[in-house]
C-alpha cells in the first residue's frame, strides 16, 4: 500500500514538474502573452475532450 502511494505521489510530482518546465520553456520562447494563449488554447481543448468523452454513447 505505501509502495503505491509513493509510486502516485512520485508521478505527480513528475508531473507538476513537467509542467513548470513547459511554462517556463513557453514563456522564455515566445513570452508571456503567447504562453498564456498556448495554455487557454491546450486547456480548453483538454476540457472539450474530457466533456466529450463523458458525453460519448455508450
Amino acid at each position: 500500500m505505501v509502495k503505491c502511494v509513493m509510486i502516485q505521489l512520485c508521478r505527480c510530482l513528475f508531473g507538476l514538474s513537467y509542467l513548470a518546465l513547459y511554462v517556463l520553456l513557453c514563456d522564455q520562447l515566445f513570452g508571456w502573452m503567447a504562453t498564456l494563449l498556448i495554455m487557454s488554447v491546450q486547456l480548453f481543448l483538454a476540457g472539450w475532450l474530457i466533456w466529450a468523452m463523458i458525453r460519448a454513447p455508450d
